[in-house]
């Protein structure tokens, strides 16, 4: 291995899916003693958060009502999904679907 390079095998890492939409971001603000959880999809894989872990996948997929599906790549293309999806979210206009749960 040349330096601080990973070999070239895949990784498994996880998108959540509702529908034909990709998760991209969740957030959560308190109104009246009541909390309000905001879901961000989008229609663009190439865009979508990578979760490196199933089980938070699992979990945040569980809270918005979506699903997971695992991707493997190497790990450089997993530092792409990474930066794509950093770039889309501080894009100020982006296509984005919102859900809102309130708990």
């Amino acid at each position: 291995m040349e330096g601080n390079k990973l070999p070239n095998k895949e990784y498994p890492y996880y998108f959540i899916k509702l529908g034909k939409l990709y998760y991209v971001n969740e957030s959560c603000r308190n109104v009246k003693r009541k909390e309000i959880y905001s879901y961000e999809f989008t229609n663009n894989e190439l865009v979508a958060f990578p979760f490196d872990t199933q089980s938070i996948a699992k979990q945040t997929a569980e809270e918005c009502g979506g699903y997971i599906v695992v991707r493997n790549a190497t790990f450089d293309d997993y530092i792409n999904q990474g930066e794509r999806w950093s770039n889309y979210i501080d894009y100020e206009e982006k296509n984005i679907w919102k859900l809102y749960s309130v708990k």
